[in-house]
């Protein structure tokens, strides 16, 4: 990871490093929008934002990479489950994943299309297995995921604290300027907002699944199944609430950001640029 690296937490949102894959890139815009810019992912959502755009079903299955990427986001996690449901044999629940991976990385070749998304899933299938492969314990299929997490809350936290928050970094790349925004009382208060949120979402994350992984440790039934849904549950589908939630609160500011009263020249920041 399938978060700053690729999206300030595109690539966090689906499970065991499976990326949805930015659509494209776009040239200067008349927004400032900076060119080359991703836009899917998180940076699809916040450049929407910034946009005025209205949500829509289009625009936020965009920001999830399409179906094929919820597909190949889920899948991964899907197959492990259904496989050590019906085997009970935590090691060929985790090769089943690998090769559903492979298949898709072998697709894209025959397709001629690009790779990045398939192999940076690959690589994250590949290391969950391996946790099992060399563990013998079907729960730590996830705990490659638990420290992806535990370092997104660690990175928007410490950004929060240094008064550089993460999504602030992210509406500069998108408007072509990494301070620029700093200047906008609206736009600091969005981005500080959006930020702190992004952090809850990955705690939330711990905090339901870290109990199940424990209680699979100690061996009651169902706890592994349960820290599957809940992974599940809490990858995709959550990430698209957080990545709506932060368009709304762009959008929500986007007029008053272009009023001339919300403008803030404070020497400390413009030395900045």
């Amino acid at each position: 990871m399938s978060e700053p690296a690729q999206d300030a937490g595109r690539e966090a949102a689906p499970e065991h490093g499976q990326v949805p894959e930015a659509k494209g890139s776009d040239g200067t815009e008349s927004d400032g929008t900076a060119a080359g810019a991703p836009r899917g992912g998180l940076t699809r959502a916040v450049a929407a934002g910034l946009e005025g755009e209205s949500v829509s079903a289009g625009g936020v299955l965009e920001i999830i990479g399409g179906w094929r990427g919820v597909v190949e986001s889920l899948l991964p996690a899907t197959v492990f489950l259904v496989v050590f449901v019906v085997t009970r044999e935590a090691r060929i629940a985790a090769i089943a994943p690998v090769v559903i991976s492979l298949i898709a990385v072998a697709v894209r070749l025959v397709r001629r299309e690009t790779l990045s998304s398939a192999l940076s899933g690959l690589l994250g299938v590949a290391v969950c297995a391996a946790a099992v492969l060399f563990t013998g314990d079907g729960q730590n299929y996830f705990v490659p995921g638990f420290f992806i997490n535990a370092a997104w809350i660690l990175a928007y936290t410490i950004s929060l604290a240094l008064g550089w928050p993460l999504i602030g970094l992210l509406l500069g790349f998108v408007r072509g300027s990494f301070t620029e925004w700093r200047r906008v009382r609206v736009l600091r208060r969005a981005a500080a907002l959006c930020t702190a949120l992004w952090a809850i979402v990955f705690s939330a994350r711990l905090a339901v699944q870290l109990p199940f992984y424990f209680a699979a440790e100690q061996g009651h039934d169902g706890a592994l199944e349960a820290l599957g849904v809940a992974r599940l549950v809490m990858g995709v589908p959550l990430f698209a609430l957080a990545a709506v939630f932060t368009w709304l609160v762009l959008a929500r500011v986007n007029a008053a950001a272009g009023d001339p009263a919300h403008e803030e020249h404070d020497p400390v920041q413009s030395s900045d640029e």
